[in-house]
């Protein structure tokens, strides 16, 4: 086995059980490795935009003693060296022997080699699916050098290694995006799923799952939790005096109240129907859901919010029932979601038969 075969097959392994950050590594020791095999001064990878309107320097070794370039060869527009974007395209491949030799369509080329002292140049395509990706190349600059066939040869080689790498690590990155746009996507629609339209607060199904949640670190924790529903008084006669859009309004606002009052991480704001909301709480005791069943109401007074037909205020005023389960409870997670909502229900029932705009606990 010769040299190159021996280098090839080395770096070839490498390459291939290269994975993730590690490949751009091995890609580095890749063109370093032939670039002291081929004697060059400069090895290097370009790569194209899209629409191979630009290239940019994204690997580089030189040999010690000599200049980098990486840094201003970024964006490199094909307008700024036209000779080679169009070489490369149709050629898959730029091999110049002698820079002071170019023709004068390469002007711009010569101008811009002869910038970072080089004498030759050799460049082959980075080519995938008949597709040219970029170009990896060697420069000569202590020297003029004659490329031979077995030069074109093995950098072609190194080459065909170097664009499948890319292929596979842009083909696996676009698996990525598109596996992380999904989740979004699906993060998204179950969020969209668990929020209430109207609004923005969570809806029945969300409660329901978040109940359940609740419920199990209620119990692993032994601590009391919760349930109180609140029910705007006389909303059918609100609606029919404003109008459903005004309705509308009134549901936001109270929903929003809700939310600005009910802030813990253990908490849970919904809309549970119509113009009725749960919250869920995880408290110690009685006395804090009372409590916060009082804040409640009294934000909600002051929001002041005009209700002419009302029976029992001239503002918009709430019905509230709550229920609390102890941290002693030992029932499962549907029983005891269950009884949350009928007890709270039943409380909720009596104070409306109380003449409303009351708090009643069951």
């Amino acid at each position: 086995m010769s040299a190159f075969d021996q280098l090839l097959s080395r770096l070839s392994t490498r390459l291939i059980n290269s994975q993730g950050s590690e490949t751009s590594e091995c890609v580095s020791e890749v063109i370093a490795a032939y670039g002291e095999y081929c004697h060059a001064d400069r090895c290097y990878i370009f790569e194209f935009n899209e629409d191979i309107s630009t290239m940019s320097n994204t690997f580089e070794w030189v040999r010690e003693g000599f200049s980098r370039h990486i840094d201003d060869l970024q964006n490199i527009q094909e307008q700024d060296l036209p000779y080679f974007f169009k070489t490369m395209q149709i050629d898959f491949r730029f091999v110049c022997p002698d820079v002071s030799q170019l023709p004068d369509d390469a002007s711009a080329e010569r101008e811009e080699f002869e910038r970072e002292h080089i004498k030759s140049v050799l460049c082959i395509g980075l080519v995938a699916k008949g597709r040219i990706l970029g170009f990896v190349g060697c420069d000569k600059v202590r020297q003029q050098h004659d490329w031979t066939e077995e030069d074109v040869q093995h950098l072609s080689l190194i080459a065909n290694m170097i664009a499948n790498t890319i292929e596979r690590e842009r083909t696996h990155s676009a698996l990525l995006e598109t596996k992380r746009a999904l989740e979004l996507a699906n993060q998204q629609l179950t969020q969209q799923a668990n929020i209430d339209g109207l609004t923005g607060v969570a809806n029945r199904r969300a409660l329901d799952e978040r109940m359940a949640l609740e419920i199990r670190r209620a119990k692993r924790q032994k601590t009391g939790i919760a349930m109180l529903l609140l029910d705007i008084d006389d909303f059918k006669a609100y609606n029919d005096h404003f109008g459903h859009l005004a309705g509308d309004d009134a549901l936001k606002a109270v929903s929003e109240c809700l939310a600005q009052r009910v802030k813990r991480s253990t908490d849970f704001v919904a809309r549970y129907g119509g113009e009725e909301f749960a919250i869920l709480l995880s408290v110690a005791h009685a006395s804090d859901a009372l409590k916060m069943a009082n804040e409640i109401n009294d934000n909600i007074h002051q929001m002041a919010i005009h209700h002419p037909k009302s029976q029992c205020s001239n503002v918009l005023t709430v019905s509230i029932g709550g229920y609390y389960e102890p941290p002693s409870f030992d029932i499962e997670v549907v029983e005891a979601s269950n009884r949350l909502i009928k007890h709270a229900d039943t409380a909720l029932y009596r104070a409306k038969l109380a003449g409303r705009n009351c708090i009643r606990f069951f």
